[in-house]
């Protein structure tokens, strides 16, 4: 699994004040400002591997966690681990474990929201945001077919259902027209079906998280939000909600990318997030 046998990475495994073990990748500057990025749902520390290079490259802190239930971290199963609450205070727990002082957050799709919703309830605690493909605020197209699908009796069953198969076709469902996913990619995004409790997690997130709360009040920090027009996950208007909760936000729509933009556009992405981070460092 990534970043096994690449140069410049530096892995490490941290317990959390909930005794939960998560595995943290980071490259750059050790002693720069902390840039934290979280993956979405079902994904690794792998879709960051074209954002690192960038980012440390400019003289940040690249950091990347498995969150809870994924990669290589640990797995709790149960609904009540993965409500917005619990994935709130799991990431508190992770900038609290790091010793990370008011890093800046970088958040993929569902983790884009939980980041969010971090900042919103702690502003002092974060220093900037990223909303990479953002969603968990206006609904997931249907979410409803998926949680009818993945019943809680059926639950024993899922690890089984994590095939090569079922990753080709999820991935063929996150990408827009200005890529395609590889052999490779099948293979790191297939990789946590090794364990049994990856798949069941998962489904409890499906399930527990709210994915419908809205976009409300005002947040006053520095942000940036990049979305594809070819994402059919992320709502039309849900740009519109975040331009009025978060005067001034950047937000950048790249033409043909879907959901999974950092594998797409990873070029445009490494622009716009070196230029916000360089204007957070030295404003």
């Amino acid at each position: 699994m990534f970043p096994a046998k690449e140069a410049g990475y530096r892995v490490s495994f941290v317990r959390l004040a909930s005794g939960l073990r998560i595995r943290v990748v980071e490259r750059g500057n050790a002693d720069g400002l902390p840039v934290l990025m979280l993956p979405g749902w079902g994904s690794t520390v792998y879709i960051w591997r074209r954002i690192f290079p960038g980012v440390a490259d400019s003289g940040f802190r690249a950091i990347a966690v498995d969150l809870k239930g994924s990669g290589l971290s640990d797995k709790p199963l149960g609904e009540q681990e993965y409500t917005s609450e619990a994935l709130m205070s799991h990431l508190g727990e992770i900038i609290d474990a790091l010793e990370l002082k008011r890093p800046v957050i970088v958040g993929h799709s569902q983790a884009a929201s939980v980041a969010y919703r971090f900042a919103k309830k702690y502003p002092s605690r974060v220093r900037g945001l990223v909303l990479v493909s953002p969603v968990g605020h206006a609904g997931v197209k249907l979410l409803w077919l998926y949680k009818l699908l993945t019943p809680k009796f059926l639950r024993g069953v899922l690890p089984a259902l994590c095939t090569r198969t079922a990753i080709r076709i999820t991935l063929h469902r996150v990408y827009g027209n200005l890529g395609h996913f590889t052999q490779r990619d099948v293979r790191e995004f297939y990789s946590p079906c090794q364990f049994p409790e990856f798949a069941i997690a998962q489904r409890d997130s499906l399930h527990a998280f709210d994915w419908n709360e809205p976009v409300t009040g005002l947040l006053m920090l520095p942000a940036l939000a990049l979305h594809g027009t070819n994402d059919h996950l992320v709502r039309g208007d849900t740009m519109a909600d975040y331009k009025r909760a978060i005067p001034g936000i950047e937000v950048v729509e790249i033409a043909g990318a879907g959901h999974i933009v950092p594998e797409e556009a990873d070029e445009q992405v490494n622009v716009a997030l070196a230029a916000f981070l360089r204007r957070i460092r030295d404003g």
